[in-house]
């Protein structure tokens, strides 16, 4: 931490210095004019300022201390007689105030308060880049069902139980309801409770105050803190602890916390929104999660479904993280039909998590050619090419009269060349149904014309018909 203090008095300044320097980096300048030259070389964390100065007193160098280097904290020193110019200081931007004789005990608490909001805002501002605006992706019944739930419980203050497999999108959830609310301008706040000791967990909550124990050298605001306006997040929230339970049921109840090793209530104006891929009744019966925290919590419900459960989602969510992940990263790549009907075949036990991480890993690894194809997919995946290909109706359970059933693989028989057999019957199967209209057969199998084409010389299906 940077500190110049600005003073035409040697004795003082010379003294502030002596004190600090132990535990700040301290310059020294004898007026405005030398200190404004310095900034413009360095950059300071905090200006200590007189307010009368020759040349350029402490109000003007705070003005030109604004526009040359906005983040920089400004504390002026002002005689007693001259609290009226201090306080048209702090209505032009200055952070603090003290009054002299400075009293060394006072000016290091306002510095530590000063580095304490410091931390805080620029806490705010990277999670205010982090967040960004939220997708939920798919076209299913189920997305329709929780864009609805979204849209209802956006407006209202209750908590929020979102409950569902791990990978589920439960935190896309979230902050779709974060981003939803009137309050979506303030800090979206992200707490995994299964990823820290229960020792951390508290500090990461409700945070700290100095000295509260050993490595706390500064305060430190929690996240309860840092959300405060807008939604703190607390995922996994069935890995708390009994002793941690207890004391996040009082905020909920109450609205207020303290800080580790602090004295002060501190109110709570964060929404909370909880999500567990555990069963909390189960748990509650075993006596691992509390009831009453439990009811406090369940409020709003919902709970996701895996993704094999919404199978049409996943043609949408491969197209849109395709083409999110190559532009991010900058790497052009495509997938062959038969490594895109593979991926959209296979089931994702890890949900939308496991598909994003395979296609990012495809991408990354994109052959030479630019194109990934059926060696490139892990093997699991590939194994389950062509099993899906005949549909069945999910209401009657009866089997489409245009289905297509995989002949049967025989042992020996090379893996490439059985799914090549398979994309062959089922293009063959498409320039039948559409009467040998190349268009409507690459519209069916969701093709270009230019590769359909390439299917008809590759397949011969012409040889076929006529055969």
């Amino acid at each position: 931490m940077r500190i110049l203090i600005v003073d035409d008095e040697n004795g003082l300044r010379n003294s502030l210095k002596e004190l600090l320097q132990d535990t700040y980096e301290v310059e020294t300048a004898e007026d405005g004019e030398k200190a404004l030259s310095l900034i413009n070389e360095k950059s300071f964390e905090i200006v200590l300022s007189d307010l009368k100065m020759p040349k350029l007193d402490g109000l003007g160098l705070l003005t030109q201390i604004r526009v040359v280097s906005p983040l920089t904290s400004f504390i002026l020193m002002t005689a007693q007689g001259s609290i009226d110019g201090a306080v048209a200081a702090i209505q032009a931007g200055a952070d603090d105030y003290i009054a002299k004789p400075v009293e060394f005990t006072e000016l290091l608490h306002r510095l530590e308060r000063i580095i304490q909001l410091r931390a805080w805002h620029a806490q705010k501002s990277l999670i205010a880049q982090e967040t960004k605006k939220t997708q939920l992706i798919g076209a299913s019944n189920f997305i329709v069902e929780t864009k609805k739930f979204i849209e209802k419980v956006a407006t209202v203050q209750s908590p929020v139980l979102i409950l569902g497999p791990s990978g589920t999108g439960k935190e896309v959830v979230a902050k779709s309801i974060h981003e939803a609310a009137n309050n979506k301008d303030n800090a979206f706040v992200a707490v995994n409770c299964a990823s820290l000791g229960e020792n951390l967990i508290e500090s990461e909550l409700f945070g700290h105050e100095k000295g509260a124990f050993t490595g706390a050298t500064s305060a430190k605001p929690g996240k309860f803190e840092l959300a405060a306006g807008g939604t703190i997040f607390l995922d996994e929230i069935g890995e708390l602890s009994l002793p941690l339970q207890a004391k996040l049921l009082r905020v909920l109840q109450e609205k207020e916390f303290c800080r580790v090793g602090g004295t002060r209530n501190i109110k709570s104006q964060a929404r909370v929104v909880a999500a567990t891929h555990r069963n909390l009744k189960e748990w509650v019966e075993k006596g691992l999660f509390r009831e009453d925290l439990y009811f406090r919590l369940n409020v709003l419900q919902y709970s996701m479904t895996s993704l094999h459960e919404r199978s049409e989602d996943i043609p949408v969510l491969i197209n849109y993280y395709w083409n999110k992940i190559t532009e991010e990263l900058a790497i052009k790549s495509s997938l062959t039909p038969a490594a895109k009907t593979a991926l959209e075949s296979y089931h994702y036990p890890g949900n939308v998590r496991e598909l994003k991480n395979v296609l990012e890993r495809l991408i990354v690894l994109t052959p030479n050619t630019g194109r990934v194809d059926l060696p490139q997919l892990p093997h699991e995946i590939v194994g389950t090419a062509g099993l899906h290909v005949a549909s069945t109706s999910k209401t009657t359970g009866e089997k489409d009269a245009n289905a297509f059933e995989p002949p049967v693989w025989t042992p020996g028989q090379h893996l490439e060349n059985y799914l090549e057999h398979i994309e062959s019957e089922i293009v063959h199967r498409a320039f039948e149904m559409t009467n040998q209209n190349q268009v409507q057969a690459a519209e069916l199998l969701g093709l270009n014309r230019g590769t359909f084409q390439y299917k008809i010389k590759k397949y011969e299906l012409g040889k076929k018909k006529s055969a």
